[in-house]
């Protein structure tokens, strides 16, 4: 267990720049006006349910859930896109939108170097976090995730853990470690958020879980539902533990069928355009969707390829959308020098990625695209006005620290 942000890696120069973007408010976060007043009674939980479409909701028995959404406020709104879990989780934990909080993807292609790293890092994140605004006003939180790929997230947090790789102390309180690829991982963190709310004594809990189950499984068959059905009555625990609990819960996106992949590399390959084309899914858990996704981003070598490349991905049935970087960046609140030259979105039965040909039939659930950007929005435990509910964000956004 990771009792101090920096634990997890932080460098120097983000604690600083951090710091600084807090002083001058420049967060996406309510700024503190005055002294700050918070009841230590005062339990909060934001929950990111990965994966977790309306249509899981909807067909899935999760009564507790349910309860806290007919005594509180709900709504079906809208995630960010590309609608991908470091993009999503980024914008909920920071308030912002990518164009200003830098997380546009899972995975970072430098067009200068031309190589590639997962967007995961410290350094990728520029705006402080909800956690950062808690330590500010004396608040103990922790960051709990299943995926520690998420991790880089947690700066400002008392307690980071991630139940993929827990450090032995955790391990003895929670119990061991458990297989990424199953839904034991979700259990395990739902655990470890009901520590930190209780025996720990953190008055502010974010959670973030994994979406093995939702690619795996559609809503209507008993392996997901009996997933949910868990999840519902560990959160129920959590309800019992602490009366007066908040609850801020959202997905950072949904998910859908994919019948139809593309490489649009190959395409570019063939074509001789030289350049390199990303999925934005594209992660370390391969097992979850095989790096097929949604959305992808498309760099090109020479800019004079740019309309040959439009023209050539127009050609393609299934692909929705293409933006140029600068309509994109504009239309989608991406920042433009972390993006390709060109944004491409496909249609609801559509992945794009590295397959055996330039087009192959698949069948995987997946997201990335308009189609999983659907989320719910729940709020329970607090008066609040539902018309300023319309994105995920919106929860931190709106988030009323003082009592």
């Amino acid at each position: 267990m990771r009792s101090d942000h920096r634990g997890v890696g932080r460098r120097e120069f983000l604690a600083g720049s951090v710091g600084s973007l807090l002083a001058l408010g420049t967060s996406g976060l309510a700024p503190l006006a005055g002294q700050a007043r918070w009841d230590p009674r005062r339990k909060v939980l934001f929950m990111c349910i990965d994966g977790f479409g309306p249509q899981y909701l909807a067909q899935s028995e999760m009564p507790n859930l349910k309860e806290m959404i007919r005594a509180g406020m709900y709504v079906e709104g809208r995630g960010v896109i590309p609608s991908v879990t470091n993009v999503n989780n980024a914008c909920l934990i920071t308030g912002s939108m990518p164009a200003e909080n830098g997380i546009t993807g899972n995975y970072y292609y430098d067009r200068t170097t031309r190589e590639g790293s997962f967007m995961e890092s410290p350094e990728f994140l520029l705006r402080p976090t909800l956690l950062d605004e808690a330590r500010r006003r004396g608040i103990r939180s922790a960051f709990v995730t299943s995926k520690a790929k998420l991790l880089f997230l947690s700066h400002g947090a008392d307690f980071a853990v991630s139940a993929e790789s827990p450090e032995a102390d955790m391990t003895r309180i929670v119990g061991p470690a458990q297989d990424v690829y199953s839904p034991d991982i979700n259990y395990w963190s739902l655990r470890a958020a009901r520590h930190f709310l209780g025996e720990a004594g953190c008055q502010l809990v974010y959670l973030s879980t994994t979406d093995y189950m939702m690619h795996t499984y559609p809503p209507e068959d008993e392996r997901s539902q009996l997933h949910l059905r868990t999840l519902d009555e560990l959160l129920g625990r959590i309800a019992n533990d602490h009366a007066g609990l908040e609850l801020y819960l959202t997905a950072d996106h949904g998910m859908s069928a994919k019948t139809d992949a593309i490489d649009v590399g190959r395409f570019m390959r063939d074509n001789g355009i030289g350049g390199e084309a990303v999925p934005i899914i594209r992660d370390r858990y391969i097992v979850h969707h095989d790096n097929l996704g949604g959305a992808c981003y498309v760099y090109l070598d020479r800019e004079s390829d740019l309309e040959r490349m439009e023209d050539i991905l127009r050609a393609l049935p299934g692909i929705e959308e293409i933006h140029r970087r600068d309509t994109a960046a504009r239309e989608f609140e991406l920042q433009a020098a972390r993006i390709g030259d060109l944004f491409i979105l496909g249609g609801p039965s559509v992945v794009f990625g590295d397959i055996d040909e330039p087009r192959e039939q698949v069948a995987i659930r997946s997201h990335g695209s308009r189609h999983e950007s659907t989320v719910p929005i729940v709020c329970y435990g607090r008066r609040v006005d539902a018309s300023a509910y319309r994105r995920s964000m919106d929860l931190s956004r709106n988030f009323e620290w003082e009592t």
